[in-house]
């Protein structure tokens, strides 16, 4: 049953994997960062699901990368929404924010792939879907 549950988690992230971006919205750079971190997220799913935690583990590494880029850009929503001047600093803060603490949540997923602690990956991976709900909650625009 917990492993069902760890399984429905891993497909609800990856179902929904623009975490920040749209691409119906034009080809962004934030968009094909999205597009990439959504087709590592099944990556990492199949892995843990076959038991391949090492693998996992080294998906994980290409999933940081993917956000660590995905720091630098601006989601379309704040042009959509025309933000400007300190509206657009804060707005581009919680999004740096969002971004960070779903790396922190990548790295202690990856030391709980590596341990074969299955009770903390189970746990990152509800925490990773908690940043991707709010990413999408307050980054993602549908255009």
């Amino acid at each position: 049953m917990k492993k069902r549950l760890m399984l429905t988690s891993i497909l609800l992230m990856t179902g929904s994997s623009f975490l920040f971006a749209s691409s119906d919205c034009g080809a962004t750079k934030l968009s094909s960062y999205m597009k990439d971190i959504g087709g590592d997220m099944r990556v990492l799913s199949a892995d843990i699901k076959s038991g391949d935690n090492a693998a996992a583990a080294n998906k994980v590494t290409d999933l940081i990368s993917h956000f660590e880029k995905s720091r630098n850009e601006t989601p379309y929503k704040f042009k959509a929404d025309s933000l400007q001047g300190d509206q657009l600093a804060e707005q581009k803060a919680n999004f740096v924010k969002v971004i960070d603490d779903t790396v922190l949540a990548l790295k202690n997923l990856e030391v709980a792939l590596q341990s074969d602690n299955a009770s903390d990956v189970r746990k990152w991976l509800g925490e990773i879907s908690a940043q991707r709900n709010i990413g999408h909650g307050a980054f993602r625009v549908n255009c």
